[in-house]
């Protein structure tokens, strides 16, 4: 195996083992580790095999990671800190560890622009975790977390923006990874 195989599964394991280290009962456990998960598969059919230009995927990805950016807002003012592991029974995500977590998460996203603009391939899964469970997780968990809650649930509003950015940036990093097979007869 190459490092373009390996480096993308000693990232992921490395982040299961964080999230399920900071995880606060089974809050990181069952959103954000299967998000890891989908984020590695995904990257084995996209990004490992082709790299895609730059310049189709970072507008895009860095218009979501704004969009992200106004959720945290929204999620920070509306208390999703103590809401969320609410859901699960579990103790409060102290402020102080939300905000670091988040912002510790952030720079990484941003480095994630990075490393697509200089087509970094192994540390790709960062990105793409971003991708996978930032935009379209955010927007799938925010509706059932509402459900589940009965009503408005911290950070709802901004992760409706993700059911339309999400798809977008998915189907624009399938489409540019896609390899293209001469016609022979």
């Amino acid at each position: 195996m190459n490092k373009n195989a390996i480096i993308p599964v000693i990232i992921a394991l490395t982040m299961i083992t964080g999230f399920s280290y900071f995880s606060s009962g089974l809050t990181l456990i069952v959103t954000f580790v299967p998000g890891v998960i989908l984020a590695l598969f995904f990257y084995f059919l996209t990004f490992y095999k082709k790299f895609p230009k730059p310049k189709r995927i970072i507008p895009l990805y860095l218009l979501a990671l704004g969009i992200q950016l106004l959720h945290f807002t929204e999620e920070f003012l509306m208390g999703f800190n103590h809401r969320f592991p609410a859901l699960f029974s579990s103790p409060e995500y102290s402020i102080e560890l939300f905000v670091a977590f988040n912002m510790f998460a952030y720079f990484l996203f941003l480095m994630g622009a990075i490393f697509i603009q200089k087509e970094i391939k192994p540390p790709i899964i960062i990105p793409l975790f971003f991708v996978v469970y930032g935009t379209i997780g955010n927007a799938i968990a925010h509706l059932i977390f509402s459900i589940i809650s009965g009503g408005y649930f911290p950070g709802l509003y901004t992760s409706l923006l993700d059911w339309i950015i999400g798809p977008i940036l998915i189907y624009r990093i399938w489409k540019e990874t896609r390899i293209i097979k001469p016609i022979t007869s």
